[in-house]
């Protein structure tokens, strides 16, 4: 019998998932662990894998259309299998509750056209795929580097350096022709894009932003951090990083402030008893938020570890929707790229996210003495349908204490 590829659970309070994108077509010879369509939730954009070695026949999901959890999409036909069934399809959107029982019998099918030696016994990483598919590469030009000749990520950036540094540079030069479009490129979003850009529209349509910022001096979180990396250093644990710092002070503030660790829900407001401190990060020129679960009861070396985990999986695609949403409250830190301050979008339902920037030395008066202090702005953005000025004022009045004397939170 072939085996069924359905659209899998990935969350538990998922129903429905949309195929964002098929990595393979009708016929294509596939391996068990090879990608071939990616799921997308309301949290994030997940890769399946094929659950069998064969040829894909039979899709029948098209990608953006709302899919019931368990509906076949697709069936693999293992070598030396009979061919010669179709099986039904899968349920539109209006009849989400109904699940093929399996191959209906039908009419034979064309064979599979066969594809190339080259391309049949591909091996290649996923983010491999996704990188020679966003630039438009067939990855049987590509020679892997990996075990058994598989193509990792490192082959494909090698591979389009080597193509650019190929490419012509009279191909620049070219004239354009009369009456051809000069508008630029058009690319479509991805699909971590279009859930990121529905979720932010919700968000300002829906809830009203006010915005506190303050000027906070970060000599003693400096000094802390460069104490900190030394113990780490012999207790194995990362380095810290200001952005942990900032989480690790923020999760113990908050505890005080639960109206700030809150979340709208209808015209009622949700009081978490976790502590959940999103971070914001880019990856491939998207925006995903990986979140330290209970922070409020990590001490540094813990969040430090548990950080350095998430960007590693967030680097390489590894990461559950349950490990993408669900924060209470989130971080994001810009000054890495020498932004001086700005003000973030509130991630729904969450009531505030935290904007922070470069932290940069200014002349500041101190003891009745203009002298050279590492200053940094914090944004808080704030849900004014759930939070007061004056609670968010409090947040960071208390915020600006805590930075500016670390260690008598830690």
């Amino acid at each position: 019998m072939p085996v069924e590829v359905i659209l899998p659970k990935v969350d538990m309070d998922m129903e429905t998932g949309t195929i964002e994108a098929w990595h393979v077509k009708e016929g294509d010879l596939v391996r068990q662990g090879d990608t071939i369509f990616e799921i997308g939730t309301n949290k994030a954009v997940m890769e399946v894998e094929a659950p069998a070695t064969g040829a894909i026949r039979n899709i029948k999901a098209e990608t953006g259309v709302p899919i019931t959890v368990g509906t076949p999409v697709a069936w693999i036909y293992r070598d030396g299998e009979a061919q010669d069934a179709v099986p039904a399809r899968a349920p539109s959107p209006s009849s989400a509750g109904s699940v093929p029982d399996g191959p209906a019998k039908s009419p034979p099918i064309e064979p599979a056209i066969a594809t190339s030696p080259a391309t049949a016994g591909l091996r290649a990483t996923p983010l491999a795929r996704r990188i020679a598919r966003q630039n438009g590469l067939e990855l049987a030009a590509v020679s892997g580097t990996g075990p058994r000749g598989r193509i990792g990520e490192a082959d494909v950036r090698r591979h389009l350096d080597e193509r650019r540094r190929c490419a012509s540079p009279q191909a620049a030069l070219a004239p354009v022709p009369a009456g051809a479009l000069t508008e630029g490129r058009l690319q479509p979003f991805s699909a971590i894009r279009r859930i990121v850009a529905t979720r932010l529209s919700e968000s300002t349509r829906t809830a009203p932003h006010f915005y506190l910022t303050s000027e906070i001096e970060m000599s003693a979180a400096r000094d802390l951090l460069r104490r900190l990396a030394a113990r780490h250093e012999r207790i194995g644990a990362p380095k810290p990083s200001i952005t942990v710092l900032i989480a690790r002070i923020a999760a113990r503030i908050l505890r005080d402030h639960p109206v700030i660790n809150a979340s709208a829900e209808g015209e009622a407001t949700r009081f978490h008893e976790n502590v959940d401190i999103g971070i914001a990060m880019e990856r491939d020129g998207d925006l995903v938020v990986p979140v330290l679960r209970d922070a409020g009861n990590m001490d540094m070396p813990a969040m430090t570890r548990e950080f350095a985990r998430l960007r590693d999986g967030m680097a390489k695609r590894t990461l559950t929707p349950a490990e993408l949403g669900g924060g209470t409250f989130t971080i994001s830190n810009l000054g890495m790229y020498g932004v001086d301050s700005f003000t973030a979008i509130i991630n729904p339902p969450q009531g505030a996210i935290l904007a922070i920037g470069r932290t940069v030395d200014k002349p500041v008066g101190r003891d009745g003495q203009i002298v050279l202090r590492p200053m940094a702005n914090f944004t808080l953005s704030s849900d004014h349908r759930i939070i007061d000025g004056v609670a968010a004022a409090r947040f960071m009045a208390d915020l600006r204490e805590a930075v500016e004397n670390p260690e008598v939170l830690l």
